[in-house]
């Protein structure tokens, strides 16, 4: 049932699971501390999705005759959740006012390099075994 790419999914969803309950158990903790759970979620929620993509794209471009291809995938993928992760960022303060929670922003600042690290670190594994 499993595919030989399944292994690569997992640090990563082991990670949205993870930061998914420590962000949904405890929502007054971390709204007291000034950090918006639900924008940390739905950062993590994004990030999880884009890190799915790109190591699909990883996993495509594996295959591809071009040695360039894989290269290219694995730095279209950071580029992609930077811009991406970028836009929800400004559309996230424009649409808060006053409201805004600047921690939150700094929490998924700090995914972002999380599930960037974890898909490069997939990626580097799955040209090893190619």
């Amino acid at each position: 049932m499993y595919s030989k790419y399944s292994k690569l999914f997992l640090p990563a969803v082991f990670v949205f699971v993870f930061v998914t309950m420590v962000f949904m158990l405890l929502p007054r903790f971390w709204d007291r501390n000034g950090i918006n759970h639900k924008v940390v979620f739905l950062t993590n929620l994004l990030l999880f999705g884009l890190s799915i993509l790109t190591l699909w794209m990883h996993t495509k471009a594996i295959n591809n005759p071009n040695p360039n291809a894989f290269s290219t995938s694995v730095l279209g993928g950071t580029v992609i959740k930077l811009f991406v992760l970028g836009i929800a960022t400004v559309v996230y303060l424009v649409l808060a006012g006053k409201d805004k929670s600047i921690l939150a922003i700094v929490a998924g600042m700090i995914l972002y390099v999380v599930y960037t690290v974890l898909d490069v670190k997939s990626a580097l594994l799955l040209n090893k075994k190619q």
